[in-house]
């Protein structure tokens, strides 16, 4: 062979085995064509059998060879496919980069990928290269979608070819919504589950068929190309799992966070604030999952979620925090308001009623706002601001709304110490109890007392319970604070009663949520009076009437066990939970306390007046007792007398005296309480008013 003749075959480079065959077998063919006719010329009848016998053999290893090297090109590609198949597939574009190949292996410009749902209420994933373009989409699974993935499941096979009016009977269909001639389809099958179907096709400009050839490689190449997409799905679920809160759905701390840092940094036009934090905490959501279960609590947490959602914009960030503590970023802001007008709406969106199994149940939340309104600002910070000012809002009384300032975070520093120096101070003993009369408004005698927890921290001073109650709510404290209090009002109770020559004088002791909702506090009250061997009958334990609005069932049930160990319940400021009068005549308790606040105007508003003369009346009614707390003057003392209400306690009767002020008290006559108090020693100084010990403070435990 000449050289020139030699390259224009094998080309500049040398020949390769591959090319060394396929002109060998070129030239054989070649050959036999050129002695045959030859031979045929001739008319030599053997010649002409011997070499046609020749032919076919050669045309049959040419044949062969080449039947070879097709089946060889295909295994290449399917060896090709295969090792971008076992790469990872992270990004619609690897898959694109998929259906890519799989257009190049079939010599086709369609492929198309389905990936069907977790569940029916997603969006099935459609991946598809049309021309080289790749385009992804998520699409509602319809009965469309549904009959185009499964029309593969035929017998025998998981794959089939589509042909114009050649069936099967949906192929039709399928063809012209994708504007193909014609196609070959076969199922993503992993593991017996049809995950979805790959498809790969030809437009209307390319005759050329599929044959079942392509079907089976396509089948072939279906389950490797299931177990790749079934790991990217995985490898999805794990990412959510890792950025996302199981249980609603948001972005964790740890998505949150990054979302923040980025806001932080991006540049914002004059006049515009970078972003903002709503820290949101749920009030009382402890009392729900203690009472009702977690299951509840849960859904509760579930509920809240698609409210909050409801309330935001579709860039904004919503995460759960942990627990009850939810976050909101709020970017591209005109100003701090837009921020106050988010969490506002997200309280309204909760007075909406949320049903948990059947049981009804009304939550509100306390939300603290930081803006991010100085380049120096970091997430930390930004995070800190938000959450002190969520504490100031729960401190004004929950379902409320409060935005950071400087003061705040100096009330906080406060509060952290005061929670470090609590702890010291409940295991050292600094804590004590300070009692203030009940007075009989009748007779004028001193027939009980109100254990008033104290606090005299050596470092702080004396610290109100206006500061250190919630504190040890917070910290959980709150029962071990309890547990001391009520035991110290028991046995002081039975040291008075010795003392006073058999005189009995009731004790009252106020109870937080914690302690009443706690499983064993019923045999923690009977433990109590059975060692400190005070009669259950002087034992009066006060709860609030929010507590009985919000934990009916489970509070029932609290109340009826202590009413069997033979204590006295009362209603604590009375009024001011919106309880249902309905069912006030159905709880097992013996009387009803006004609060302060019905009390300071009743000598001089005559609405006033006649709202406190309502509730008295409707105790009598009722046969309960009514104690008005918070007389502070001979007007109000003379108007609730006027009333016929039972009992009273205040600055005008007594201040809270220790155990020994208490013993002098009942050593005076009977009416000597409500005479002239002026000249009493028991009369309250303006010096402990300031000190926080009113008692229109929190009072105890």
């Amino acid at each position: 062979m000449s050289p020139v003749i030699r390259r224009a075959v094998l080309g500049t480079r040398g020949p390769n085995p591959s090319q060394v065959r396929s002109v060998t077998a070129a030239l054989a063919v070649a050959v036999v064509a050129v002695g045959g006719w030859a031979l045929v010329e001739r008319a030599e009848t053997v010649e002409t059998l011997l070499f046609l016998a020749l032919a076919a053999s050669i045309v049959s290893v040419g044949v062969g060879y080449l039947s070879e090297r097709y089946q060889r090109r295909h295994l290449e590609q399917l060896s090709d496919s295969r090792d971008l198949l076992q790469q990872t597939v992270r990004s619609p574009l690897s898959v694109g980069a998929l259906l890519g190949r799989l257009c190049k292996i079939f010599g086709a410009g369609f492929a198309e990928v389905v990936v069907l749902p977790d569940a029916l209420d997603q969006a099935a994933l459609l991946v598809r290269v049309c021309g080289g373009q790749t385009t992804e989409t998520s699409e509602a699974v319809d009965q469309d979608l549904l009959a185009d993935v499964f029309s593969v499941t035929v017998p025998a096979s998981l794959s089939v070819v589509l042909r114009e009016r050649a069936g099967p009977a949906h192929g039709d269909a399928i063809l012209a919504r994708r504007g193909l001639r014609g196609a070959v389809m076969a199922a993503l099958s992993v593991e017996g589950t049809i995950l979805g179907s790959l498809m790969v096709g030809r437009g209307q400009g390319d005759p050329r068929p599929f044959t079942d050839e392509d079907r089976r490689l396509l089948e072939a190449l279906a389950p490797q190309v299931g177990v790749t997409l079934e790991k990217l799905r995985l490898d999805e679920r794990i990412n959510h799992q890792a950025f996302h809160d199981s249980l609603t759905g948001l972005a964790n701390r740890v998505l949150f966070a990054d979302r923040v840092v980025h806001s932080l940094e991006r540049r914002v036009e004059p006049g515009r604030l970078r972003a903002a934090i709503l820290f949101i905490d749920l009030d009382d959501f402890k009392v729900v999952n203690d009472t009702l279960g977690h299951p509840s609590g849960d859904l509760l947490l579930q509920g809240v979620t698609r409210r909050l959602r409801r309330v935001v914009r579709p860039f904004d960030t919503v995460a759960r925090l942990g627990g009850d503590e939810f976050a909101v970023l709020i970017e591209d802001l005109t100003g701090p308001e837009e921020a106050v007008a988010v969490a506002e709406r997200f309280l309204e969106e909760l007075t909406g009623t949320f049903d948990l199994h059947g049981t009804p149940v009304t939550i509100g939340a306390s939300v603290g706002i930081a803006i991010a309104d100085r380049p120096s600002m970091t997430y930390d910070h930004l995070l800190r601001e938000a959450d002190v000012a969520m504490y100031r809002a729960k401190e004004r009384g929950k379902a409320t709304v409060e935005t950071f300032d400087a003061g705040m975070q100096r009330a906080l520093e406060r509060r952290l110490r005061l929670k470090g120096d609590l702890e010291k101070a409940v295991g050292a003993g600094e804590l004590f109890v300070e009692y203030q009369p009940i007075v009989a408004l009748e007779s004028g005698t001193v027939v009980g007392v109100e254990a008033l927890a104290r606090w005299d921290s050596p470092s702080l001073g004396r610290i109100g319970p206006r500061e250190f109650i919630p504190v040890a709510e917070a910290t959980g404290l709150i029962r071990e604070i309890g547990r001391q209090v009520l035991r110290t009002a028991c046995e002081q109770a039975v040291r008075w009663s010795v003392g006073q020559s058999g005189r009995n004088l009731s004790v009252s002791v106020n109870l937080s949520p914690r302690q009443l909702l706690h499983p064993d506090f019923a045999e923690e009250v009977a433990t109590i009076l059975r060692e400190t061997e005070l009669s259950p009958s002087l034992l009066n334990l006060e709860i609030t009437e929010n507590l009985l609005v919000e934990n009916t069932a489970t509070t029932m049930e609290r109340l009826h066990a202590l009413k069997d160990l033979g204590v006295t319940l009362a209603i604590d400021d009375f009024g001011t939970g919106y309880s249902s009068l309905g069912e006030l005549k159905f709880l097992p308790v013996d009387s009803l306390k006004i609060p302060k606040s019905f009390v300071d105007n009743v000598a001089t508003d005559e609405r006033e007046r006649a709202f406190l003369a309502g509730i008295i009346g409707l105790g009598r009614t009722l046969d309960l007792r009514v104690v008005a707390v918070g007389v502070e003057r001979a007007d109000q003392l003379d108007e609730l007398r006027e009333m016929r209400c039972d009992l009273a306690q205040g600055f005008h009767l007594a201040e809270p005296l220790d155990a020994d002020g208490v013993s002098e008290l009942l050593s005076q006559p009977a009416g000597a309480a409500t005479a002239d108090c002026g000249r009493r020693p028991w009369k309250v100084t303006q010096a402990r008013r300031q000190s926080g010990d009113a008692d229109s403070l929190p009072r105890s435990a």
